[in-house]
Formats: C-alpha cells, sequence, structure tokens
C-alpha cells in the first residue's frame, strides 16, 4: 500500500470530512471516530461531496491541507475516466503537493548563475550518477513531465507550436520511460512504489488526459477557458472520449 499523502492528512482535514459527510452532531463524531482506521479514511475520501465542497467558492480548500484537496481532486479526476486506483491517486496527489511551490518545482530547473536546465539536461546528466541517484532523478524526470502535462498543457502545447519547443507527446515519452525505468529498480530502493510507476508507466497519457479534463473545468489554470487556443490544444491532445469528457465537465 502506498498512502505517503493520505498519512499526511491533519486533524483539521479528519473534520472537514466528517462535518462533510455527517449530517448530524452524531454521525460526524462517529466519522471521526473511524478516522483512526487508514482504510476506512480511504473509502471516505471516495465521496463526491468532499470534491463539490472544496471546490466552492470562496474556496474551501484554503482550510483544508494541500494533501487532502489534491487527493480529492486527483480521485475524481482519475474516477471520472474509471482509472482511479487508490495507491495511483495517492502518489500523483503528492507530486501535486511537492511542486504546488514554484521554488520547489523549479529546484532542479535552473542553475545558480540563472540559466534554463531542460529536460534533456536533467537525462544527460543520468551518466555522472551511480544507480541509487539515477533511481530518483528518474522518478523526479517522470514527476516533472506529469505534472506540467496534466496541470500546464496549454503552456507546452503554445510553445511547441510557436517557439518549436518539445511537445506535449516529447514529455509523454520521457515520463513514460522514466516510470518504467525507475519501476524496474523500486524493488531495490522502494518497494511500495514499483506496482504505481508501472502503472504510471502504462497509463501515463490517460492519466495526464484526466487531469487535463479537470484541470481545465475547475482550476483554469490558463485563465483561457473554452478560448480558441484551449480548444485546439484539447482536440491535438485528447482521445475522442477524453475530448467530449472536457466539454461536459
Amino acid at each position: 500500500m502506498y498512502s505517503q499523502t493520505r498519512a499526511q492528512l491533519t486533524q483539521t482535514d479528519y473534520e472537514f470530512i466528517a462535518h462533510t459527510l455527517g449530517h448530524t452532531t452524531q454521525e460526524q463524531a462517529a466519522i471521526l471516530q473511524l478516522t483512526s482506521d487508514p482504510h476506512i479514511v480511504t473509502d471516505l475520501l471516495h465521496h463526491r461531496q468532499l470534491f463539490e465542497r472544496s471546490m466552492t467558492t470562496p474556496p474551501l480548500f484554503l482550510s483544508i491541507s494541500p494533501h487532502l484537496f489534491f487527493y480529492i481532486f486527483v480521485y475524481r479526476a482519475l474516477d471520472q475516466k474509471h482509472i482511479a486506483d487508490d495507491d495511483v491517486v495517492d502518489y500523483v496527489a503528492g507530486i501535486c503537493v511537492e511542486f504546488r511551490s514554484h521554488e520547489v518545482l523549479w529546484q532542479l530547473a535552473s542553475t545558480t548563475e540563472g540559466k534554463t536546465i531542460y529536460l534533456v539536461d536533467l537525462l544527460n546528466l543520468m551518466v555522472t550518477l551511480d544507480r541509487h541517484q539515477q533511481y530518483f532523478l528518474r522518478r523526479y524526470i517522470g514527476n516533472l513531465s506529469l505534472f506540467l502535462t496534466g496541470f500546464f498543457p496549454d503552456f507546452i502545447f503554445q510553445r511547441s507550436k510557436k517557439k518549436g519547443a518539445p511537445s506535449l507527446e516529447y514529455y509523454e515519452s520521457v515520463g513514460r520511460t522514466q516510470y518504467e525505468t525507475a519501476a524496474g529498480d523500486s524493488s531495490t530502493y522502494d518497494l511500495h512504489a514499483a506496482p504505481v510507476l508501472n502503472t504510471l508507466a502504462e497509463r501515463f497519457v490517460e492519466i495526464r488526459s484526466a487531469i487535463n479534463i479537470f484541470t481545465d473545468s475547475y482550476l483554469h489554470l490558463s485563465h483561457n477557458k473554452h478560448s480558441f487556443e484551449q480548444i485546439q490544444r484539447q482536440i491535438s491532445t485528447l482521445d475522442d472520449e477524453s475530448l467530449k469528457q472536457s466539454l461536459d465537465v
């Protein structure tokens, strides 16, 4: 069981869950008592009411931990495409928590001299590292590729179209390959991560597409919802079913 994100939930998070799902004070108290069982907590996190309440205006996610918010968000995104696996959701939510800060996101993306480092530079760095270091760099590259393609596909698509920068497919290929290789080494360095990394390698595009749909519909990170540029990107990078979902959500 891979549960690093769920293990970081706070008492405030549990109270949010109880107050959202419990209709009476007695029910809320009963739910709080159940939160000591991680398997029951996982089941509770599946309730759509949690997602709906976290997306209200003003946003209630500001009062809960990023671990809870992103777990709920990623679960609903993957469940929409019937690919929600709790360990995969937990891992992807953890990526979101880690990269939500601009400073953390680019900790390996620039030098102290201000030079921009690209994915190809990180890949070239691999030959200078020992196997243990390579393992964690591969996971970092996979995580970065998934985060950027999942939450900022418009940025990647427009840069590729206008400036000849790497395409979304390039990031997908790099992410899949790094996850696949890291999965093979996980038995040595992180046994619980192996099945998750295998799934991410096999279903990278499906997971990326699921996050795209919910990011476009609920987070509006590009500030161009239903713009011509966004629709053009959706048509170019989503399969027919995902495109329909992106317009229906």
